[in-house]
């Protein structure tokens, strides 16, 4: 009797605990991959971030044996500005962004170049009328026509007031000045940092015609230097995005041939 009074309270015991309690129906299942719940340190840090752009730029044969020295980016950086004191190496532009990460950001410092891309011919009348009738009198009837006039007209090609040059229809505009776009994300450890950037410099530097006659169009001439690239980098610490050197035979600077561009970039925090 033992024994089987035992056994039964063995197995009751073993079925209490396969027992589930009931589910609550009015409390919101939690839903699957749902985040954490965000700490107060955590929902303070900020997510701003701060992009410096900066060019500098050297003569050729200065750039090149710094390079060969091999040296990591912060301290070409520290050697750069080491040597703005000497009239060799300037600063060429300063551009500061800030955004949220994740976002596309985008400034400007440009002014608008509106020129004109397609062209109506110029035109020629192929007939111009001559009036032969006489002004009208008091107490005079109809005048007689004075056919002599038809042989005195004018040549249609003679008359400068009737030609019509070619006309501008459709139209384009070019921003002049420096253009920077970036998007950025901050990685988890809040030390690395993925950007994607596009900064870009236009100058309007001349202007050409085609063409002759009524048919001379004049067009504008640019001179750009662009990067357009992904990196990643280490917070507070300068990065060589690379060079944005000027065209070799650029109208703004004719020594441009003899002397490089170099683009560094660092992001931080902004700090509000």
């Amino acid at each position: 009797m033992k024994y089987k009074t035992w056994v039964v309270t063995a197995f009751t015991t073993v079925s209490g605990l396969g027992q589930e309690t009931p589910a609550d129906p009015y409390r919101e299942a939690p839903t699957r991959g749902a985040p954490a719940e965000i700490s107060v340190e955590q929902a303070s840090v900020p997510t701003n971030i701060s992009i410096c752009y900066e060019t500098f730029s050297m003569p050729l044969s200065m750039a090149a044996g710094m390079r060969r020295e091999q040296l990591a980016d912060a301290e070409f950086y520290d050697r750069i500005l080491s040597a703005l004191d000497q009239e060799k190496v300037r600063q060429e532009s300063f551009t500061l962004l800030r955004g949220r990460t994740g976002e596309r950001s985008t400034t400007e410092s440009v002014s608008e170049q509106i020129y004109p891309t397609e062209f109506e011919p110029p035109e020629l009348p192929n007939t111009v009328g001559v009036s032969i009738v006489p002004p009208t009198q008091k107490g005079v009837g109809n005048p007689t026509p004075d056919t002599e006039k038809l042989l005195n007209a004018p040549d249609p090609e003679l008359l400068e007031g009737v030609r019509t040059p070619a006309t501008p229809t459709a139209f384009e505009t070019r921003n002049t000045g420096v253009t920077m776009e970036m998007e950025s994300t901050l990685a988890a450890d809040g030390e690395l940092l993925d950007l994607i950037l596009a900064p870009e410099h236009v100058a309007l530097v001349d202007q050409t015609t085609s063409g002759q006659g009524l048919s001379t169009v004049g067009m504008p001439v640019f001179e750009s230097q662009r990067i357009s690239t992904g990196v990643t980098l280490q917070l507070n610490r300068p990065f060589l995005l690379g060079t944005v050197n000027r065209p070799p035979t650029s109208r703004v600077d004719p020594d441009s041939a003899n002397r490089v561009w170099f683009a560094f970039v660092t992001g931080s925090l902004a700090k509000p």
